[in-house]
């Protein structure tokens, strides 16, 4: 069981959903909400904490039946944020993947509206239906008081990344790439004029693909 884990983050390598922390000659993935993960990377040079520590949940990926079991980590900057996580995927239904996207309230605010039974805020939630925030409250109310009471003001996850933070994303993995830091401005400008609902790096790199395979296609016919 590893339940903390402290090192330094390599800031250039956070994503959505996930960021790399160094101990020692190992580097360890770390899954992380969104809305931490945003606000690592958005963080002024002099703000950014190095080494930090992440209080964590060790998990197997996978399904018993078959497959491939991963071995996977969950990180959080506070201990009763990963208390609270910890509790609220113990609801059959409600896996790890779900609430690393789920959760774009307030901890506190969450845990108020399970206690009071208000299953309507609950599926305001994303990926959180009727029979859902249904066992939600089934499941979790009366032990959610001291969540309710914690002094939580920002969300775990965010629902959208913003423009500016998708193009940040894809600059660092198109220097990743090898891509000189001139070049990836270029082509992370030109993409995202070009396509203006872009939700995810995932769909920014699939234009970078069709846009450099039309180009080949144009070379090859002269």
């Amino acid at each position: 069981m590893i339940s903390e884990i402290t090192g330094e983050v390599l800031y250039d390598r956070i994503r959505r959903n996930s960021l790399v922390l160094r101990a020692g000659a190992l580097c360890y993935e770390v899954l992380v909400p969104s809305g931490i993960a945003a606000r690592l990377r958005q963080s002024a040079e002099n703000e950014r904490r190095n080494p930090l520590t992440l209080y964590t949940i060790y998990y197997i990926d996978g399904g018993l039946g078959g497959g491939h079991l991963t071995p996977k980590l969950v990180g959080f900057l506070d201990p009763l944020d990963r208390e609270f996580f910890e509790t609220f995927t113990t609801v059959p239904g409600v896996g790890f993947a779900k609430a690393l996207k789920c959760l774009v309230e307030p901890i506190n605010e969450i845990a108020r509206a399970i206690e009071r039974g208000d299953t309507a805020f609950l599926k305001g939630l994303p990926y959180v239906g009727a029979k859902t925030a249904e066992r939600i409250v089934t499941e979790l109310r009366g032990r959610m008081a001291k969540f309710a009471l914690a002094p939580s003001e920002e969300p775990l996850s965010i629902e959208r990344e913003s423009v500016a933070e998708l193009k940040a994303e894809a600059l660092q993995v198109l220097e990743q790439l090898e891509y000189s830091r001139g070049e990836a401005q270029r082509m992370v400008a030109e993409v995202f004029a070009r396509h203006k609902g872009l939700k995810s790096v995932e769909e920014f790199l699939h234009k970078v693909f069709e846009q450099r395979q039309q180009e080949g296609e144009r070379t090859e016919g002269k």
